[in-house]
């Protein structure tokens, strides 16, 4: 992996960046409905004249009384520095929000990702060393149910189960791993796998794939020309080759689990990113609804630029052109 390739992938991240915040300004403003109107008839204030003074009151002190222009960038500037404004609803700093609820986000995307990787490589080799034999027909039907069954109904049912079977319910306060790791990981472990099943399947399918088609070429055929046991051809030689789109793929789901992960987070009554920005975007709370898909954006764009930069790593004869 050269210097160069490095240098101009951290580069091409600074105009995604920008691109991705000005995308994300511009449609929040197109939503319809004025938050300083939303604020003032919400209150209840006695007479029109009232009423319109107070929204322009709110409109200056919001800023949204300037140019879109001028608007955008003292946000992006402010953004930059960790400054994402007030929470209309909370009436608190939207990065306090932020510093609870991303962590937790963040950690339970962490352990879905391992689980998965964990689950759906072995699997993967095991379908396609033992191609059309018993194992591989099971392989498939445990992929096959995992892309069938929606994340709702399936943890809808890992939850009716612990009730049902366990008497377990997920505790209405969420523990920190700093303050009690195990009581974190009780909590945690339950959406994680909900989440790891989900996208395990097209992970188990993609290195069952990738696996098949690399041990027909002639490096490995040679190797085993060469005396070496079926084990090293297949983990020594042919996975590491066959892993180069699984990395890519894992890299894009690490992303979208940030947008999707609601969904467990709701069920599982995890407070994080996802039901954070759930309950804003039902509040109309733009300041905190803006952070979190800016937050959002930037760390899919940060473990998209770590997967291209391992995968050069991973293959040297990638280069950037």
């Amino acid at each position: 992996m050269t210097g160069t390739y490095v240098l101009r992938r951290l580069l091409l991240f600074v105009p995604t960046l920008i691109g991705a915040s000005i995308l994300i300004f511009v449609l929040l403003r197109l939503v319809p409905g004025d938050i300083a109107e939303i604020l003032v008839y919400q209150a209840g204030s006695e007479t029109a004249t009232i009423q319109e003074r107070q929204v322009r009151e709110i409109r200056a002190e919001l800023g949204l009384d300037k140019p879109v222009v001028v608007q955008y960038a003292t946000w992006f500037g402010n953004a930059l520095q960790g400054d994402f404004g007030h929470s209309y609803t909370q009436l608190r700093p939207v990065a306090a929000i932020l510093a609870e609820r991303v962590p937790r986000s963040l950690e339970l995307a962490a352990l879905t990702i391992v689980i998965a990787m964990l689950w759906a490589v072995p699997l993967g080799v095991v379908s396609a060393v033992r191609q059309n034999a018993w194992a591989d027909h099971v392989v498939r039907v445990l992929s096959i149910s995992g892309l069938s069954l929606p994340i709702f109904f399936t943890g809808v049912l890992v939850l009716y189960g612990l009730v049902r079977f366990f008497r377990w319910l997920p505790p209405l306060e969420f523990v920190a791993f700093s303050d009690d790791p195990l009581a974190n990981l009780k909590q945690l472990i339950w959406p994680a796998l909900v989440q790891a099943y989900y996208i395990s399947a097209p992970i188990t399918r993609l290195t069952r794939s990738q696996l098949l088609e690399v041990i027909r070429q002639d490096y490995v055929r040679t190797a085993r020309a060469k005396g070496l046991g079926e084990r090293a051809v297949i983990y020594r030689h042919a996975l590491g080759n066959s892993l180069l789109p699984v990395v890519t793929f894992i890299g894009w789901w690490g992303g979208r689990l940030l947008g999707g992960i609601v969904i467990v987070e709701i069920i599982f009554s995890v407070p994080g990113m996802g039901s954070g920005l759930a309950n804003a975007v039902s509040q109309r709370d733009y300041p905190t609804v803006q952070a979190f898909v800016f937050v959002m954006a930037v760390v899919f764009l940060t473990i998209n630029l770590v997967i291209d930069l391992l995968y050069a790593w991973l293959d040297p004869r990638i280069r950037y052109t």
